[in-house]
């Protein structure tokens, strides 16, 4: 059975394989010696054989893994995981080192510890490609514009989400790895999600989104802007371009949404893009030992339309 690399297991089998990348832990024999089985065995790339005491000691001698650039984070590309069982998954995926490889990792789990089984990689014929910038579209290459999310979005959702400790609540994005898999699962879900990169001058700072309930025409808003980009009306101008197409192009009767009792930013930009109070959920989220009630919001096709600036969807 196909396991989704975002599902709670996919993201934990992918950060232990991460882990296995990087020189601290690959000069650690304890570390190594608890993530790998005990009847381990890799194949390299070059057909040499490895059991598990050969691989640490491989490993303790040269750690170092190049990547492409020295510019360019270690990182795994296109994970795909293949659920043999309830403890054995099959991780397969490409290795941006400077020797680009596919690799392909057997993990199974005794007791609630996942180890490494089997592991093997193959030499690729040509290295990952540096991830570039989506292009501008001609008539946006200055200016604040929305635009359909794009997989090279990738270092820009990594930046944005590393820009602010608040971020963490819009998604699990640590890495660049995971900005691609956040990005992967937006876009191969495009039946139920409605995701707008927020751009700048070509370049991505947030992120407006829908999720699509088709049966009933309603759908639920959501949003985010890179830290240092708050404040410029950019998530209200956004939203409102959004909420417009929902209505207008995708069939839309209803949006809804929810924010934090305690976020009047938030608060502001729901308000600006027309949307009215409905109620609250009391004490709805546990942040820093706190309860936070969330306020819900919602906005019908005969509601006034707001008044303000609308970006430009291209």
């Amino acid at each position: 059975m196909d396991l989704s690399p975002t599902s709670a297991l996919g993201l934990e089998l992918i950060g232990l394989e991460e882990s296995l990348l990087d020189p601290a832990i690959r000069s650690d024999a304890a570390a190594l010696a608890g993530l790998l089985h005990e009847r381990f065995e890799e194949v390299g790339a070059s057909g040499r054989q490895f059991s598990k005491a050969g691989m640490i000691d491989a490993l303790l001698t040269d750690p170092q893994i190049q990547p492409v650039e020295k510019s360019t984070r270690l990182g795994i590309d296109d994970p795909r995981l293949l659920q043999l069982s309830e403890d054995c998954v099959l991780l397969r995926y490409q290795l941006n080192a400077q020797t680009a490889s596919r690799r392909s990792s057997l993990w199974v789990r005794g007791g609630r510890r996942w180890q490494l089984f089997f592991h093997q990689g193959t030499t690729a014929p040509e290295p990952r490609p540096v991830d570039h910038p989506a292009p501008a579209p001609a008539a946006a290459a200055s200016g604040a514009y929305l635009r359909r999310l794009h997989p090279d979005d990738a270092n820009a959702v990594f930046e944005a989400f590393s820009s602010a400790p608040d971020m963490a609540r819009q998604g699990e994005v640590g890495s660049l790895e995971q900005a691609r898999i956040y990005i992967q699962f937006l876009l191969s879900a495009e039946s139920s999600q409605h995701p707008l990169a927020v751009c700048l001058d070509a370049q991505l700072v947030g992120l407006v989104c829908a999720r699509i309930d088709d049966t009933n025409k309603n759908a639920w808003v959501w949003y985010w802007m890179h830290a240092g980009y708050r404040g410029r009306g950019l998530t209200s101008q956004a939203v409102r371009a959004l909420a417009a197409q929902l209505f207008e192009d995708c069939g839309m009767q209803r949006l809804e949404l929810g924010l934090r009792a305690n976020n009047p930013a938030s608060k502001a930009v729901a308000e600006s893009a027309g949307f009215l109070l409905e109620g609250v959920e009391r004490g709805k989220f546990l942040i820093d030992g706190e309860r936070i009630d969330v306020l819900c919001y919602s906005r019908l096709t005969s509601d006034p339309a707001p008044a303000g600036k609308v970006l430009a969807i291209y």
